[in-house]
């Protein structure tokens, strides 16, 4: 029952996006009705030319030149009926592809970004452009020739019946005997289908993994038969297709003949009903012909339906894209004033495992806060909650006393900015990135923010400067130097909220230091929100934030966390040695040794990655 709504669902998706195209669908129909008549056109010749050849022999030669020209006439109307039908069903089909595209693309604009970030970008490339690519096949192709397939049999039932109601029972008789031959050798044939796409998925994700990790199979001088799990489902691929063709074949091949067997049962009738005189000849010839024809189309019905599941699947994934609505009147935040940042009794998972358990923090206008703590502590999950990229389980985060999920976007994008150490570039100019969020930024605020950023350097050394073409992802820079630019954009936004997400991964000690300084002295307005791995340049926080196990363990400022916090005393000494450190210096050992040394950084390294990277 749930298979037969979904089914109702997807098809009811598919009538939404066909608005506004249905009478155009309509008439590739009616174009199809007529290239059916006049596909059977032919045989009603062929009984007249056989009529006459049998009532009549010297009359046949100009009883043919008599049918000819109608002969012609009905393959002409046939060609330009058919011709028709494609002609209107792929402009319908194209349009319809076009209108659901942009349909999705601007529900998209609708969708909270907590989703967007949970979908991830292959899903929702899947729905954007390949789900709805298979609706060019269904609109274009099967809607003529699924119809011309249905109406084929009844057209030519219709013509038997006129011919003799009794031979055309005797053709229709097939049909039953075909269906329960296809519901005995076909039984299965839905788990087997499932088993083999379940096979597919896997061995499309196993073979993707492979081609990404080529590189590092061929430094290690590895082939494609080492890598085992690619070899192990190849071959439970090919055992699997064997097994259901060895299975499915005879089957089908049964059923086939089956549909073809109506001279079994129409020819004794014929010949018995033409000893009685009560049939031609002709009428039992053409009964012959036709027959044939009655169930044939039908095939191409049976594979329409094992094609349909795929496109109704990808309907029902388009379904959550096109609920979307856009928003009404939300609370909008107004300005661009220093703004107040809380969470309350915050808690989220990613899938069973809890990640931030009854988190409260506040964040005051203008200040400066750092989150530090091991890897896998919850410190970027609270930074995604901050930018409304993550939605809590349950808490509260919210921006002036407003949750964030409250937010139209454009509020949010006016009072949040985000960096992160994973940077896009989009294809164009190095200004044209920067400007991203403020296309109207002045020459002296972008220098500002490149100034702050530490990328100057960089842009003196790129021939074209801000004018030089960066690609997609920023290929042609190095990771550091993207990062640079991000940050650039993120300060660029103007927002009184920054966060920077490990963002400055790119910069040694004093260039952290240096970016920090700079920061607090350009930008002192601003709410900042910093997870940081390193501590360098971080002694001037105003709130620095120690997560442990999903909690604050503790908060406090730089001196206060030195007296009260082991975990980040242990943190600063390891950087303090990291600074000291030079090679053959005497102090060196006597420094690991001390009460905080190698030991203590061991400790607070192997914390890191017992909690997970």
């Amino acid at each position: 029952m749930g298979t037969d709504l979904d089914r109702a669902g997807a098809l009811r998706i598919l009538f939404e996006l066909a608005a506004g195209r249905r009478l155009v669908i309509v008439a590739a129909l009616l174009a199809t009705l007529l290239a059916v008549l006049a596909e059977l056109a032919p045989f009603v010749l062929l009984y007249l030319a056989v009529d006459t050849l049998i009532a009549s022999p010297h009359a046949f030669a100009s009883r043919l030149l008599e049918l000819a020209p109608w002969l012609l006439g009905s393959l002409l109307a046939k060609y330009a009926a058919y011709g028709t039908a494609y002609l209107i069903s792929h402009h319908a089909a194209y349009a319809i592809i076009a209108h659901a595209r942009h349909r999705l693309i601007t529900q998209l604009d609708h969708a909270p970004l907590h989703w967007l970030h949970a979908q991830g970008a292959g899903a929702l490339k899947q729905s954007v452009i390949q789900d709805v690519e298979r609706l060019e096949a269904f609109l274009a192709h099967h809607t003529v020739e699924v119809t011309a397939a249905v109406l084929a049999p009844v057209c030519v039932t219709l013509l038997l019946l006129w011919i003799d109601w009794r031979m055309a029972l005797a053709v229709l008789a097939v049909g039953p005997l075909a269906l329960l031959t296809a519901a005995i050798v076909m039984r299965g044939a839905g788990r087997n289908h499932d088993r083999f796409n379940q096979a597919t998925a896997s061995l499309n994700n196993v073979t993707v993994e492979y081609l990404r990790n080529m590189a590092v199979l061929k430094v290690f001088c590895r082939t494609a038969s080492s890598f085992r799990l690619l070899e192990r489902r190849l071959r439970e691929y090919y055992r699997l297709a064997g097994r259901i063709t060895r299975k499915t074949v005879p089957g089908w091949a049964l059923f086939t003949s089956v549909l073809g067997a109506h001279m079994l049962f129409l020819l004794p009738l014929g010949a018995w009903l033409h000893a009685r005189g009560e049939v031609t000849a002709a009428q039992v010839a053409i009964a012959v012909l036709l027959g044939a024809g009655v169930f044939r189309p039908l095939l191409k019905v049976s594979r329409f339906f094992m094609e349909i599941p795929p496109i109704l699947a990808g309907l029902l994934r388009m379904a959550p894209i096109l609920a979307f609505t856009a928003p009404g009147e939300r609370r909008r935040i107004g300005g661009t004033a220093s703004i107040q940042v809380e969470l309350n009794d915050v808690q989220f998972r990613y899938g069973t495992r809890q990640v931030l358990d009854t988190v409260n923090l506040r964040l005051e206008p203008g200040t400066f806060n750092v989150l530090v703590g091991a890897s896998g502590s919850g410190k970027s999950t609270i930074a995604l909650l901050v930018a409304g990229i993550l939605a809590p389980d349950s808490g509260t985060v919210t921006l002036d006393g407003r949750p964030v999920a409250t937010l139209e976007d454009a509020d949010r994008a006016r009072q949040i900015a985000l960096a992160t150490q994973d940077v896009f570039l989009f294809h164009g100019t190095i200004r044209d990135n920067l400007c991203l969020a403020r296309p109207g930024a002045t020459r002296q605020e972008i220098r500002k923010a490149v100034r702050v950023a530490q990328a100057e350097p960089l842009l003196r050394e790129l021939p074209a400067g801000y004018e030089t073409q960066v690609n997609e992802l920023g290929a042609r820079l190095s990771g550091g130097e993207r990062q640079r630019i991000a940050v650039a954009r993120a300060l660029l936004a103007d927002t009184p909220v920054l966060i920077l997400d490990e963002a400055t991964a790119f910069a040694d000690s004093l260039t952290q230091r240096a970016f920090y300084q700079a920061l607090l002295d350009e930008y002192p307005e601003k709410t900042l929100l910093v997870v940081a791995h390193r501590l360098y340049g971080i002694e001037k926080a105003d709130q620095i934030l120690v997560l442990d196990g999903g909690r604050i363990s503790v908060s406090g400022r730089h001196a206060d966390l030195l007296r009260e916090s082991e975990y980040y005393r242990a943190m600063w000494r390891c950087e303090e040695l990291t600074d000291e450190w030079a090679l053959g210096a005497s102090d060196w050992n006597a420094a690991a040794r001390g009460p905080i040394g190698l030991d203590a950084c061991g400790s607070v390294l192997a914390g890191s990655n017992a909690a997970g990277g």
